[in-house]
Protein backbone atom coordinates (compact mmCIF):
# COMPACT_ATOMS: atom_id res chain seq x y z
CA UNK A 1 0.00 0.00 0.00
CA UNK A 2 2.91 2.34 0.73
CA UNK A 3 4.26 1.91 -2.81
CA UNK A 4 0.85 2.64 -4.33
CA UNK A 5 0.51 5.82 -2.28
CA UNK A 6 3.96 6.97 -3.35
CA UNK A 7 3.15 6.39 -7.03
CA UNK A 8 -0.15 8.27 -6.67
CA UNK A 9 1.58 11.21 -4.99
CA UNK A 10 4.25 11.30 -7.70
CA UNK A 11 1.64 11.33 -10.48
CA UNK A 12 -0.35 14.11 -8.78
CA UNK A 13 2.75 16.27 -8.32
CA UNK A 14 3.80 15.71 -11.94
CA UNK A 15 0.37 16.76 -13.20
CA UNK A 16 0.54 20.00 -11.20
CA UNK A 17 4.11 20.77 -12.34
CA UNK A 18 3.57 20.18 -16.06
CA UNK A 19 2.81 23.86 -16.87
CA UNK A 20 5.97 24.92 -15.00
CA UNK A 21 8.03 22.29 -16.83
CA UNK A 22 6.65 23.53 -20.15
CA UNK A 23 7.69 27.10 -19.38
CA UNK A 24 11.17 25.94 -18.31
CA UNK A 25 11.50 23.95 -21.53
CA UNK A 26 10.79 27.08 -23.54
CA UNK A 27 13.63 28.93 -21.80
CA UNK A 28 16.12 26.07 -22.11
CA UNK A 29 15.20 25.20 -25.70
CA UNK A 30 14.01 21.67 -24.90
CA UNK A 31 10.47 21.30 -26.20
CA UNK A 32 8.14 19.23 -24.07
CA UNK A 33 5.13 20.47 -26.02
CA UNK A 34 5.65 22.00 -29.49
CA UNK A 35 4.41 25.50 -30.27
CA UNK A 36 0.95 25.69 -31.74
CA UNK A 37 0.91 26.62 -35.42
CA UNK A 38 -1.68 26.44 -38.15
CA UNK A 39 -1.13 24.39 -41.26
CA UNK A 40 -0.23 26.53 -44.23
CA UNK A 41 -2.80 26.74 -47.01
CA UNK A 42 -2.02 24.69 -50.15
CA UNK A 43 -1.99 27.78 -52.38
CA UNK A 44 0.66 29.56 -50.32
CA UNK A 45 3.94 29.76 -52.22
CA UNK A 46 7.34 30.86 -51.01
CA UNK A 47 8.33 34.28 -52.26
CA UNK A 48 4.82 35.59 -52.95
CA UNK A 49 4.18 39.22 -51.91
CA UNK A 50 2.81 39.39 -48.39
CA UNK A 51 0.16 41.95 -49.26
CA UNK A 52 -1.16 39.74 -52.06
CA UNK A 53 -1.24 36.31 -50.44
CA UNK A 54 -1.83 37.07 -46.75
CA UNK A 55 -3.85 40.31 -46.74
CA UNK A 56 -6.64 41.40 -49.06
CA UNK A 57 -7.32 45.14 -49.13
CA UNK A 58 -10.63 46.58 -50.33
CA UNK A 59 -12.55 49.86 -50.32
CA UNK A 60 -16.14 50.41 -49.28
CA UNK A 61 -18.06 53.16 -51.06
CA UNK A 62 -21.66 53.79 -51.98
CA UNK A 63 -24.67 55.99 -51.44
CA UNK A 64 -25.83 54.14 -48.34
CA UNK A 65 -29.48 54.04 -49.43
CA UNK A 66 -30.07 50.32 -49.18
CA UNK A 67 -33.81 49.66 -49.22
CA UNK A 68 -34.90 53.23 -49.99
CA UNK A 69 -36.72 53.88 -53.29
CA UNK A 70 -35.01 50.90 -54.87
CA UNK A 71 -31.64 52.65 -54.60
CA UNK A 72 -29.13 50.07 -53.53
CA UNK A 73 -25.79 50.87 -52.00
CA UNK A 74 -22.72 49.28 -53.49
CA UNK A 75 -19.39 47.98 -52.29
CA UNK A 76 -16.41 48.37 -54.58
CA UNK A 77 -13.54 46.06 -53.71
CA UNK A 78 -10.05 46.41 -55.12
CA UNK A 79 -7.46 43.67 -55.08
CA UNK A 80 -7.78 39.89 -55.20
CA UNK A 81 -10.94 38.14 -54.01
CA UNK A 82 -9.59 35.03 -52.34
CA UNK A 83 -11.39 32.67 -50.03
CA UNK A 84 -9.81 32.61 -46.60
CA UNK A 85 -8.53 29.11 -47.31
CA UNK A 86 -6.53 30.65 -50.17
CA UNK A 87 -5.01 33.35 -47.96
CA UNK A 88 -1.71 32.43 -46.39
CA UNK A 89 -1.52 32.66 -42.60
CA UNK A 90 0.02 36.02 -41.78
CA UNK A 91 3.50 35.38 -40.38
CA UNK A 92 5.49 38.33 -41.78
CA UNK A 93 5.56 41.98 -40.75
CA UNK A 94 4.38 44.39 -43.43
CA UNK A 95 3.40 48.03 -43.94
CA UNK A 96 1.16 49.83 -46.37
CA UNK A 97 -0.32 53.27 -47.03
CA UNK A 98 -3.60 54.31 -48.61
CA UNK A 99 -6.10 57.14 -48.81
CA UNK A 100 -9.21 57.12 -46.63
CA UNK A 101 -11.86 59.14 -48.43
CA UNK A 102 -14.66 60.97 -46.69
CA UNK A 103 -17.73 58.87 -45.82
CA UNK A 104 -16.02 55.61 -46.78
CA UNK A 105 -14.08 52.75 -45.25
CA UNK A 106 -10.96 50.78 -46.06
CA UNK A 107 -10.78 47.15 -45.00
CA UNK A 108 -8.09 44.52 -44.72
CA UNK A 109 -9.10 40.89 -44.84
CA UNK A 110 -6.45 38.83 -43.08
CA UNK A 111 -5.80 35.24 -42.14
CA UNK A 112 -4.57 35.51 -38.56
CA UNK A 113 -3.37 32.28 -37.01
CA UNK A 114 -2.27 30.88 -33.68
CA UNK A 115 1.27 30.97 -32.38
CA UNK A 116 1.78 34.60 -33.43
CA UNK A 117 1.25 38.03 -31.91
CA UNK A 118 0.00 40.84 -34.16
CA UNK A 119 0.71 44.46 -33.21
CA UNK A 120 -1.33 46.82 -35.39
CA UNK A 121 -0.42 50.50 -35.74
CA UNK A 122 -2.58 53.02 -37.61
CA UNK A 123 -1.63 56.65 -38.16
CA UNK A 124 -3.80 59.29 -39.88
CA UNK A 125 -2.62 62.48 -41.54
CA UNK A 126 -4.74 65.06 -43.42
CA UNK A 127 -4.07 65.34 -47.14
CA UNK A 128 -4.89 69.05 -47.22
CA UNK A 129 -4.93 71.89 -44.73
CA UNK A 130 -7.32 70.84 -42.01
CA UNK A 131 -8.40 73.00 -39.09
CA UNK A 132 -9.44 70.10 -36.89
CA UNK A 133 -7.63 67.06 -35.64
CA UNK A 134 -8.19 64.13 -38.03
CA UNK A 135 -10.32 61.49 -36.38
CA UNK A 136 -11.35 58.04 -37.56
CA UNK A 137 -12.51 54.69 -36.20
CA UNK A 138 -10.61 51.41 -36.26
CA UNK A 139 -12.33 48.06 -35.67
CA UNK A 140 -11.16 44.48 -35.69
CA UNK A 141 -13.99 42.03 -36.27
CA UNK A 142 -14.84 38.53 -37.37
CA UNK A 143 -16.58 37.54 -40.58
CA UNK A 144 -20.10 37.25 -39.11
CA UNK A 145 -19.85 40.72 -37.62
CA UNK A 146 -18.43 42.09 -40.86
CA UNK A 147 -21.55 40.99 -42.72
CA UNK A 148 -23.66 43.05 -40.30
CA UNK A 149 -21.18 45.90 -40.60
CA UNK A 150 -21.60 45.75 -44.37
CA UNK A 151 -25.38 46.06 -43.99
CA UNK A 152 -24.87 49.01 -41.62
CA UNK A 153 -22.66 50.77 -44.18
CA UNK A 154 -25.02 50.18 -47.12
CA UNK A 155 -28.03 51.50 -45.17
CA UNK A 156 -26.33 54.37 -43.31
CA UNK A 157 -28.40 57.04 -45.12
CA UNK A 158 -31.69 55.17 -44.77
CA UNK A 159 -33.51 55.68 -41.49
CA UNK A 160 -35.83 52.73 -42.16
CA UNK A 161 -38.79 54.68 -40.81
CA UNK A 162 -37.02 55.48 -37.58
CA UNK A 163 -36.07 51.84 -36.94
CA UNK A 164 -32.36 52.49 -37.36
CA UNK A 165 -32.28 54.82 -34.36
CA UNK A 166 -34.52 52.47 -32.37
CA UNK A 167 -32.17 49.54 -33.04
CA UNK A 168 -29.14 51.64 -32.07
CA UNK A 169 -30.69 52.38 -28.66
CA UNK A 170 -32.47 49.09 -28.08
CA UNK A 171 -31.90 46.72 -25.18
CA UNK A 172 -28.47 45.02 -24.97
CA UNK A 173 -29.80 41.55 -25.80
CA UNK A 174 -31.38 42.86 -29.01
CA UNK A 175 -28.22 44.71 -29.97
CA UNK A 176 -26.19 41.53 -29.46
CA UNK A 177 -28.59 39.74 -31.77
CA UNK A 178 -28.76 42.33 -34.57
CA UNK A 179 -25.82 44.72 -34.45
CA UNK A 180 -22.19 44.03 -35.27
CA UNK A 181 -19.53 43.96 -32.57
CA UNK A 182 -15.76 44.23 -32.53
CA UNK A 183 -13.64 41.17 -31.89
CA UNK A 184 -13.95 40.09 -28.24
CA UNK A 185 -16.02 43.24 -27.67
CA UNK A 186 -12.85 45.25 -26.96
CA UNK A 187 -11.08 45.89 -30.26
CA UNK A 188 -12.88 49.12 -31.10
CA UNK A 189 -10.83 52.32 -31.24
CA UNK A 190 -12.95 55.37 -31.96
CA UNK A 191 -12.26 59.10 -32.45
CA UNK A 192 -8.51 58.64 -32.73
CA UNK A 193 -5.83 59.68 -35.21
CA UNK A 194 -3.28 57.14 -33.99
CA UNK A 195 -3.99 53.61 -32.80
CA UNK A 196 -1.66 50.90 -31.47
CA UNK A 197 -3.01 47.59 -30.22
CA UNK A 198 -2.08 43.93 -30.19
CA UNK A 199 -4.04 40.72 -30.66
CA UNK A 200 -3.22 37.02 -30.47
CA UNK A 201 -5.42 34.01 -31.14
CA UNK A 202 -5.62 31.07 -28.76
CA UNK A 203 -7.34 28.96 -31.41
CA UNK A 204 -8.40 29.24 -35.02
CA UNK A 205 -11.64 31.15 -35.39
CA UNK A 206 -13.94 28.89 -37.42
CA UNK A 207 -17.47 29.21 -38.74
CA UNK A 208 -20.05 26.44 -38.61
CA UNK A 209 -22.91 25.67 -40.95
CA UNK A 210 -26.22 24.00 -40.16
CA UNK A 211 -25.65 21.81 -43.22
CA UNK A 212 -22.22 20.61 -42.12
CA UNK A 213 -21.29 18.66 -39.01
CA UNK A 214 -17.72 19.96 -38.98
CA UNK A 215 -16.28 23.44 -39.16
CA UNK A 216 -16.40 25.00 -42.61
CA UNK A 217 -12.96 26.58 -42.33
CA UNK A 218 -10.93 29.22 -40.61
CA UNK A 219 -12.65 32.60 -40.50
CA UNK A 220 -10.81 35.68 -41.74
CA UNK A 221 -10.38 38.71 -39.55
CA UNK A 222 -11.39 42.14 -40.85
CA UNK A 223 -9.54 45.32 -39.92
CA UNK A 224 -11.81 48.25 -40.76
CA UNK A 225 -10.60 51.89 -40.87
CA UNK A 226 -13.51 54.21 -41.50
CA UNK A 227 -14.57 57.84 -41.68
CA UNK A 228 -18.36 57.49 -41.76
CA UNK A 229 -21.04 57.70 -39.07
CA UNK A 230 -21.87 54.10 -38.16
CA UNK A 231 -24.66 52.91 -35.90
CA UNK A 232 -22.55 53.07 -32.73
CA UNK A 233 -23.06 56.15 -30.54
CA UNK A 234 -19.44 56.96 -29.74
CA UNK A 235 -17.85 56.67 -33.17
CA UNK A 236 -16.27 59.55 -35.09
CA UNK A 237 -18.58 61.46 -37.38
CA UNK A 238 -17.79 62.31 -40.97
CA UNK A 239 -15.32 65.22 -41.13
CA UNK A 240 -15.78 66.03 -44.83
CA UNK A 241 -12.10 65.48 -45.53
CA UNK A 242 -9.74 62.85 -46.92
CA UNK A 243 -6.90 61.38 -44.90
CA UNK A 244 -3.69 59.53 -45.58
CA UNK A 245 -3.37 56.32 -43.55
CA UNK A 246 -0.12 54.57 -42.67
CA UNK A 247 -0.67 51.02 -41.49
CA UNK A 248 1.88 48.62 -40.02
CA UNK A 249 1.22 45.11 -38.75
CA UNK A 250 4.15 43.73 -36.80
CA UNK A 251 4.17 39.95 -36.50
CA UNK A 252 6.07 38.21 -33.70
CA UNK A 253 6.25 34.57 -32.80
CA UNK A 254 4.37 33.94 -29.59
CA UNK A 255 4.82 31.18 -27.06
CA UNK A 256 1.64 29.82 -25.52
CA UNK A 257 0.98 26.94 -23.21
CA UNK A 258 -1.03 24.10 -24.76
CA UNK A 259 -4.75 24.33 -24.09
CA UNK A 260 -4.78 21.03 -22.24
CA UNK A 261 -2.61 22.47 -19.45
CA UNK A 262 -5.56 24.53 -18.24
CA UNK A 263 -7.73 21.45 -17.82
CA UNK A 264 -4.82 19.61 -16.23
CA UNK A 265 -4.23 22.29 -13.61
CA UNK A 266 -7.92 22.79 -12.86
CA UNK A 267 -8.65 19.06 -12.61
CA UNK A 268 -5.47 18.43 -10.61
CA UNK A 269 -6.35 21.16 -8.14
CA UNK A 270 -9.93 19.91 -7.78
CA UNK A 271 -8.77 16.34 -7.25
CA UNK A 272 -6.26 17.56 -4.67
CA UNK A 273 -8.96 19.48 -2.77
CA UNK A 274 -11.27 16.44 -2.79
CA UNK A 275 -8.50 14.06 -1.72
CA UNK A 276 -7.11 16.22 1.09
CA UNK A 277 -9.76 15.30 3.73
CA UNK A 278 -9.31 11.58 3.05
CA UNK A 279 -5.51 11.84 3.30
CA UNK A 280 -5.72 13.79 6.59
CA UNK A 281 -8.25 11.31 7.99
CA UNK A 282 -6.04 8.38 6.99
CA UNK A 283 -2.96 9.90 8.59
CA UNK A 284 -4.92 10.74 11.75
CA UNK A 285 -6.27 7.23 12.10
CA UNK A 286 -2.82 5.76 11.50
CA UNK A 287 -1.06 7.96 14.04
CA UNK A 288 0.05 6.02 17.19
CA UNK A 289 -1.01 2.63 15.84
CA UNK A 290 2.46 1.09 15.98
CA UNK A 291 2.66 -2.69 15.77
CA UNK A 292 3.33 -4.23 19.19
CA UNK A 293 4.64 -7.78 19.37
CA UNK A 294 2.80 -9.25 22.33
CA UNK A 295 4.51 -12.04 24.29
CA UNK A 296 1.38 -13.37 25.90
CA UNK A 297 1.17 -10.59 28.45
CA UNK A 298 -1.62 -8.16 29.02
CA UNK A 299 -2.30 -5.66 26.30
CA UNK A 300 -2.73 -2.94 28.91
CA UNK A 301 0.23 -2.73 31.37
CA UNK A 302 -0.36 -2.27 35.10
CA UNK A 303 1.72 -0.96 37.98
CA UNK A 304 3.91 -3.53 39.76
CA UNK A 305 4.93 -1.20 42.61
CA UNK A 306 3.33 -1.30 46.03
CA UNK A 307 1.15 1.58 47.12
CA UNK A 308 3.00 4.31 48.94
CA UNK A 309 0.46 4.50 51.79
CA UNK A 310 -1.25 1.64 53.55
CA UNK A 311 -4.96 1.60 53.39
CA UNK A 312 -6.70 2.42 56.66
CA UNK A 313 -10.08 1.12 57.77
CA UNK A 314 -12.88 3.59 57.37
CA UNK A 315 -13.82 5.61 60.41
CA UNK A 316 -17.08 4.45 61.93
CA UNK A 317 -19.33 7.26 63.08
CA UNK A 318 -20.07 7.41 66.80
CA UNK A 319 -23.49 6.10 67.85
CA UNK A 320 -25.90 8.77 68.90
CA UNK A 321 -26.29 9.21 72.67
CA UNK A 322 -29.71 9.12 74.11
Amino acid sequence: MTGVRRVSSTVAVAMLLLPLLTAISYETGIQIAPDVSAQQAPTCKVGMPIDEWSVEQFNMTGEGLLGEEDQWGSIESSGPNYMVQDLCPLRTTFSTSFVLYNDSAVGLRMHLTTGWKYTISVNLQPLTEFDQEPLADVYLMQEDDYERYEWDFNSRNNEWGGMRDDIAHSSPWLQNLILWHPFRDVHSYEKLNQVDFAVALDHEERSYSIWETDAVGADPMFLMIESWDNIRDYDAKSQESNFSVDLTIQVEERFSLPNWTVSMVCCGGLIGILAAPFLVHHRYMKAGLDVVESGGGDLMPHLDTAPERESQPPVQPAPPQG
